[in-house]
């Protein structure tokens, strides 16, 4: 199974050892070096430095046609929004999941077909229900 990571930050760190140990192949891409070898640590992470604004180049790179899950979890929400729009939409993966910290964003981009996740309210309110079980 392959995954794809965009954004090399603390978040993909954590992700990417965990995604190895439940079998996948990752795929991380970043713009900066130094986050992209600190996700880079394994021999099932692969790294792919993107140096200018040609994603699709970099999506090939990565073998976006036979991923099955694709990250994007940089700090940088409409660059995420792109690129998991382009994952879902044109080359069809099968589970897209898109970091968004803006409510009006994760609500507009979970309308779209998006697994959307980040900082809100109401995630951390669906999150304690959840936890606590409350449907």
């Amino acid at each position: 199974m392959d995954a794809i990571i965009y954004g090399c930050g603390r978040l993909a760190s954590m992700l990417a050892p965990q995604l190895v140990q439940s079998g996948y192949t990752v795929t991380a891409l970043d713009s900066d070096m130094s986050r992209l070898d600190s996700v880079v640590e394994e021999p099932q992470i692969k790294g792919v430095l993107i140096a200018d604004p040609m994603m699709h180049d970099y999506l090939q790179e990565a073998h976006i046609n036979s991923t099955e899950l694709f990250l994007a979890i940089s700090d940088d929400e409409l660059q995420n929004a792109l690129v998991a729009q382009v994952a879902k939409h044109i080359y069809n993966v099968p589970q897209v999941v898109c970091r968004l910290d803006s409510p009006q964003l994760q609500q507009l981009y979970s309308g779209l077909g998006l697994e959307v996740v980040g900082f809100s309210i109401l995630n951390l309110f669906n999150d304690i229900q959840q936890a606590i079980r409350l449907d």
